[in-house]
């Protein structure tokens, strides 16, 4: 018999199904709700397991059940999709989300504060500029190659060939198309101002929280960085560990196991957050790239040594690891980072 009772959540934008099962297993009501009733009924019910899928807008919905002393827990559709009985509908699919929420071995999500959400459309929102910069670059690149107009890699390149040909001094694009280059070139720089200010806006913000601050403080870590591993990690609450916080971005080694022997494989580069990942090996590889002679801290002495064993890229995902693991620690705790001298 479960303590209280839950209330599964299938979201969507307009209409929303809502399933109570009571804490004796019964099923009370399962019924579709617009956004603003489903907030009367979070702000009248009494505290209970608010669950839902982890898709669009889960997180503000999330932060409003816990405003109403709900216990929120978000689950991977992957799992919910096991409890689903019947066809596919909004009734069904929120009641495997509620049965979802009570199954043992189940792993929860935490709900990511305002802050962590900022950062994280920031960074989204970046993304999406700087594809749209490549994939412009591209078509420019392309657009002149099939007039047998080709130039060297980079952005100023790109630049003096754009200007040569627009100037009227290049002969083999046809003038009726250099219009549309206008066009296109123009756009590019607009989306290429727009990628810089995008950049700007998020680095503000990362030195204006303070949990990106301390963690600034890290050698391997910078604004990128920080922002992911806050917007990710949180508070550290979500994991028990800090081998729990690395393991979910993917640089723990898988394992496979049987009858009691115990293999450990390299890390799993499919699952985790691989932008986070390749971020902090770049990092990683940055601060190895500059191992001092003689290093002053523990921490480098145990990079140099690592280096001189394993070899470099070896080296660069353990750095990456330990980072992760004293990034949860200075989250899960507010202490601030203090390097440890040899001579300590």
């Amino acid at each position: 018999m479960k303590k209280s009772n839950v209330i599964g959540i299938d979201l969507a934008k307009d209409v929303l199904q809502v399933c109570k099962v009571s804490k004796h297993g019964e099923l009370t009501t399962n019924k579709a709700v617009s956004p603003s009733k489903l907030k009367e009924l979070l702000a009248t019910s009494t505290p209970s397991i608010v669950a839902m899928e982890g898709s669009g807008s889960c997180h503000y919905w999330g932060r409003l059940a816990l405003s109403f002393g709900h216990e929120v827990r978000v689950i991977n559709p992957k799992k919910v999709k096991a409890f689903l009985q019947g066809q596919k509908t909004d009734a069904n699919d929120a009641l495997a989300i509620a049965m979802a929420a009570t199954q043992f071995g189940v792993r929860f999500s935490g709900v990511k504060s305002e802050d962590q959400q900022t950062l994280q459309t920031l960074e989204t929102s970046r993304k999406f500029l700087d594809r749209e910069l490549t994939a412009l670059n591209n078509h420019i690149r392309a657009y002149l190659y099939e007039y047998g107009i080709t130039m060297r890699r980079g952005r100023k390149s790109l630049r003096e060939t754009i200007v040569l040909v627009l100037d009227g001094i290049g002969t083999r694009l046809p003038p009726c198309l250099k219009h549309t280059l206008r066009i296109l070139w123009e756009r590019y720089q607009l989306t290429l101002a727009q990628v810089n200010e995008a950049n700007k806006a998020k680095a503000a913000l990362v030195k204006q929280v303070e949990p990106c601050k301390r963690l600034l403080a890290l050698e391997s870590v910078g604004e990128v960085c920080a922002a992911m591993l806050y917007a990710n990690i949180g508070d550290g609450k979500e994991f028990k560990n800090g081998r729990e916080a690395s393991a979910c971005i993917g640089l723990t080694p898988k394992q496979h196991s049987s009858g009691g022997k115990t293999n450990m494989m390299g890390i799993n580069k499919k699952g985790g957050n691989k932008e986070l990942r390749a971020a902090l090996y770049q990092r990683a590889l940055s601060v190895i790239s500059r191992l001092p002679a003689e290093p002053k801290t523990v921490k480098r002495a145990w990079l140099i040594e690592l280096v001189k064993r394993v070899g470099v890229k070896r080296a660069c995902i353990a750095l990456a690891n330990k980072t992760v693991r004293t990034a949860w620690a200075l989250l899960a705790t507010g202490e601030s980072y203090k390097p440890i001298l040899i001579s300590q």
